[in-house]
């Protein structure tokens, strides 16, 4: 067993402060909640500096600090309304530069579960990896990280304007609805290419746009004017998977 601790209300009072962005940012720290999660991370090898638990421990970490906690102190650190009976301390997921062949631009992305749900996609189809520009929502939030069940751990990621975009030695991929060729009849380049996915509310930005070098767009019933950009990122890597 794994050694169990009591908790001070200073510091109930500190990982409560780790709700906001601005101390998680300061701290480089985020409190994950859900078993479930918490055991994907563990898959990836990232491990939390603590595990915080209600009534028992429900994973077992050799020689890692377990703090057992009220339903009410679990809820003070938790961000969801009505917290799992486990959480843990993790370090912030953090920007890695890797060679990719397959990657995805995120124009904009202001949902955090669409942001975490595409991280989950991207992880389980392959995607190398994922550029996001500057003003995507923050991938450090805890429904970030639970929509990405810890993706955005595992899948990298770093962020890039637009004008560094362009120096990228790939070619670029406008994801649109009004693209001029469909998707069903793309066939993927040897050549590293990069996927461009607009914000939901304003789709990809113009300047984006006359970037591109060719369009594709999804085939649908008429009457349906569009999609939600993580139902549409899903599409595409699935697409993209069967080569």
């Amino acid at each position: 067993m794994y050694p169990e601790t009591q908790i001070s209300k200073q510091k109930i009072t500190d990982l409560a402060k780790l709700k906001q962005k601005k101390y998680r940012q300061e701290f480089r720290l985020v409190v994950v909640e859900g078993q479930r999660l918490i055991q994907q991370l563990l898959t990836y090898d990232i491990k939390p500096a603590e595990l915080y638990f209600v009534e028992r421990p429900l994973i077992e970490v050799a020689g890692l600090a377990s703090y057992e906690l009220s339903p009410y102190q679990m809820q003070r650190i938790c961000e969801s309304e009505h917290p799992a009976d486990l959480a843990g301390l993790f370090r912030l997921p953090q920007e890695r530069r890797q060679e990719y062949k397959r990657a995805l631009y995120l124009d904009r992305i202001s949902d955090p579960g669409n942001l975490g749900t595409i991280f989950r996609t991207a992880a389980a189809f392959g995607i190398d990896g994922i550029l996001l520009s500057e003003d995507c929502c923050e991938i450090a939030s805890p429904k970030v990280i639970r929509a990405s069940l810890g993706a955005v751990y595992k899948v990298p990621f770093r962020y890039v304007n637009l004008e560094d975009l362009s120096a990228e030695k790939a070619r670029l991929i406008a994801f649109d609805m009004s693209g001029a060729i469909s998707l069903a009849m793309h066939k993927p380049s040897q050549e590293a290419e990069i996927y461009i996915l607009g914000s939901e509310a304003h789709g990809i930005d113009p300047v984006l746009l006359k970037k591109a070098d060719i369009s594709l767009r999804i085939d649908m019933k008429e009457g349906m004017e569009s999609l939600n950009v993580a139902i549409s990122a899903a599409i595409l890597c699935y697409q993209l998977s069967l080569g």
